[in-house]
């Protein structure tokens, strides 16, 4: 007679907090990392288009194109296993991230004669403030190079010259 009490009891206990995991209790949270920027000799029209070519390669989807800012904004995704961490203790937790969205925002100004790319994320967590691990943004600054570059260079024993 205990044990069906107490099986009853159970039973009425998970019927009744079945519906309490379906509610909405914690929005995550935004965050944006800090920036990693690259300079090239170029003008603000052509490294806005090629770093949009360079986000659609990398499998981006572009949501928004601010010209007045000269800001680019992609579509959330979610993070990979290496792209963002929680700092625990002094150690990087990679998997704390999961369930995590991040977006990638590219800067374009001018900045003297050059031209200068800041390339940052914003992050939607729930797990706490994640900390980039700038893998995603500099493969994006990586494939931003590679079209920026000249058809026409030089290499030497200094080091590759553009002309």
């Amino acid at each position: 007679m205990m044990k069906l009490t107490q099986l009853s009891l159970g039973f009425i206990l998970l019927v009744l907090s079945s519906p309490a995991c379906t509610k909405v209790i914690a929005y995550g949270a935004v965050s944006e990392t800090k920036p990693v920027t690259h300079t090239y000799l170029s003008n603000i029209q052509t490294t806005q288009k090629q770093t949009q070519r360079a986000l659609v390669s990398l499998g981006y989807q572009i949501m928004d194109t601010d010209e007045s800012r000269n800001r680019i904004l992609t579509g959330w995704v979610p993070t990979t296993s290496d792209s963002h961490y929680l700092e625990y203790f002094n150690r990087r937790d990679y998997g704390a991230g999961a369930g995590s969205y991040y977006q990638l925002v590219a800067d374009v100004f001018q900045e003297g004669n050059q031209v200068k790319v800041s390339v940052c994320t914003t992050i939607k967590s729930i797990s706490g403030k994640l900390t980039s691990s700038r893998v995603v943004e500099k493969r994006l600054l990586a494939k931003l190079d590679d079209f920026m570059r000249s058809p026409q260079i030089v290499i030497t024993n200094v080091g590759m010259q553009e002309h």
